[in-house]
């Protein structure tokens, strides 16, 4: 009597997914379950991206070099096993290996003792000192139906679909099942958003099933918005178990009504109240080519994919956001109007708080010979511009 033998993989979107420490950007993910031998498969799968990556000039073009080390341990955390994988990465040219938009997606497959308990994975640039780690628990899976999500074909390691993007969700079954086909479902919350049977082929001794969906649809609308997705899939049995994954969707920004009026508010230091007044009419169909006209005459190198003054503005942003919301306004506070518009200062003095003076902080910006002062009058972090100027 053949034994029922399925897989079920869960990926629970940031539950399992390794966080790497250090220099060199990546992301991981990372598949581990009992095989029909009976052994345990470790699959891992990355995603590098090149602007990452130190690229040398060589004879056919430019070539980057990483080397991934993966340790693992036992429950006392001593090294039982560890092997280590070279790979290569060639362009035909120098403006490849800046692009922001690509990156080295592949996996490594292995098999480890039934005794790892962790795992340390390093990955490291071979053509310079960057490098980075990450230390995790192995979470073993067992179930019926093995779940991979995939972009264009490669293993999609950080589970976030774009706009261009296709949902692509693998499913693999490895039991004797009569049947042909199994169902996807897709959920947001509690909402179920698509169902669909979707039929099994046999490729190479296993029966798959390809579940494909573009994120737009023919007239360039979101199938689906940005947020979190459970992908379930299952067998028409009733005692069958279900397998399920995670995975975000990351639309652009004017595609949401909330984050599109956000981020014009964003703009009152660069924009005035009626063009910002304006924007916020404007219909979501027309609101891409509204932003990008915006800002088409404040780009300082149009030959560029991106606007570095665009860029830069919400670099600013994000900085005053996390260091001037605690007790103060985030970017509407004084001190981000100032660092917003005039960038970093040169140096900042702090004056701490006395019993007849309130906490100062002086901001010089000694090229442009701007000096501000700012005071926390009331003691509870905001801190007011004062004086300021030349």
């Amino acid at each position: 009597m053949m034994n029922t033998f399925i897989i079920i993989i869960i990926t629970l979107l940031n539950a399992f997914q390794p966080i790497f420490q250090g220099s060199l950007q990546l992301n991981l993910d990372y598949l581990l379950y009992l095989d029909t031998a009976n052994k345990y498969r470790l699959e891992l799968f990355y995603e590098i991206p090149y602007s990452s990556l130190s690229f040398v000039k060589d004879t056919a073009g430019f070539s980057a070099e990483y080397r991934f080390t993966i340790e693992l341990l036992d429950q006392h955390k001593n090294i039982i096993g560890a092997q280590f994988f070279e790979q290569r990465v060639r362009v035909s040219d120098y403006s490849l290996t800046i692009n922001r938009n690509l990156s080295k997606n592949d996996a490594i497959r292995i098999e480890i003792p039934n005794s790892a308990v962790f795992a340390r994975v390093t990955c490291s640039d071979l053509k310079s000192e960057r490098r980075s780690s990450a230390y995790f628990t192995l979470t073993k899976q067992s179930g019926t139906i093995i779940l991979r999500l995939l972009k264009s074909g490669q293993p999609n390691a950080n589970r976030t679909y774009g706009l261009n993007d296709t949902i692509e969700i693998l499913s693999e079954i490895n039991i004797d099942y009569p049947g042909d086909s199994l169902q996807i479902t897709i959920e947001k919350g509690q909402r179920n958003v698509i169902r669909k049977k979707i039929e099994l082929s046999w490729e190479n001794g296993i029966k798959k099933a390809h579940f494909l969906l573009p994120v737009i649809d023919s007239f360039g609308r979101p199938r689906l918005g940005s947020g979190i997705y459970v992908a379930e899939a299952s067998l028409p049995s009733r005692e069958s178990p279900k397998g399920t994954i995670d995975f975000k969707i990351d639309l652009p920004f004017y595609f949401d009504d909330s984050l599109w009026v956000a981020k014009v508010n964003q703009l009152l230091y660069i924009a005035t109240y009626g063009g910002m007044k304006k924007l916020k009419k404007t219909p979501k169909e027309l609101r891409k080519q509204a932003w990008d006209e915006f800002w088409q005459d404040k780009d300082p190198n149009p030959s560029t994919e991106i606007n570095e003054r665009e860029e830069e503005y919400f670099q600013r942003i994000s900085y005053c956001e996390e260091h001037y919301a605690q007790g103060d306004r985030g970017y509407k506070s004084d001190r981000a109007k100032i660092y917003i518009t005039y960038g970093p200062p040169d140096q900042i003095e702090y004056r701490p708080f006395e019993i007849d003076h309130p906490a100062e902080e002086i901001w010089y910006y000694y090229q442009s010979n701007l000096t501000f002062v700012f005071i926390d009058r009331f003691g509870s972090g905001q801190f007011i511009l004062w004086t300021g100027g030349r």
